[in-house]
């Protein structure tokens, strides 16, 4: 059942970076790492350097916090994985974006106007959320008596 790849996976995260300075929180990384943690994460760097320095001094495996309005710059994934990010979080882009869209819908429904625009055909719902395969797989499976 374990092996390679499989587990859990312990991701040490530091908030020092705020409260006790840069080299503060590197360290604390250092030590994650010295005692085997799997990943670990830098909260809120400052800037672009200050994550390429991240990566740089740190081993293994690192994860960027995405968040847009917060304090770290929020670049491309490419960007990222060059830098030695292994994985970049997105916290709030999908639910931010999602009422934002909620929000304009309901004011042009509000207004009386088409809502056209803002949604996906009847049929591209039913992909999305998976109601064309599943149809497919109850057809599979029916009873023709």
């Amino acid at each position: 059942m374990y092996g390679k790849g499989t587990g859990p996976l312990v991701l040490a995260r530091t908030d020092s970076l705020v409260t006790h300075g840069f080299e503060d929180a590197i360290q604390r990384c250092l030590a994650f790492r010295d005692v085997g943690c799997d990943m670990t994460f830098l909260e809120a760097p400052q800037t672009t350097d200050q994550m390429r320095e991240y990566c740089q001094r740190v081993s293994g495996p690192k994860l960027a916090n995405m968040l847009e309005y917060g304090n770290t710059p929020i670049l491309p994934p490419e960007q990222l994985k060059e830098m030695g990010y292994t994985l970049a979080a997105y916290p709030l882009t999908l639910l931010s974006a999602s009422i934002k869209a909620m929000k304009e819908s309901l004011q042009l429904i509000r207004d009386g106007l088409p809502t056209n625009d803002m949604i996906l055909s009847f049929e591209e719902t039913k992909d999305e959320v998976g109601f064309t395969q599943y149809s497919k797989e109850e057809k599979r499976y029916k009873d023709d008596e």
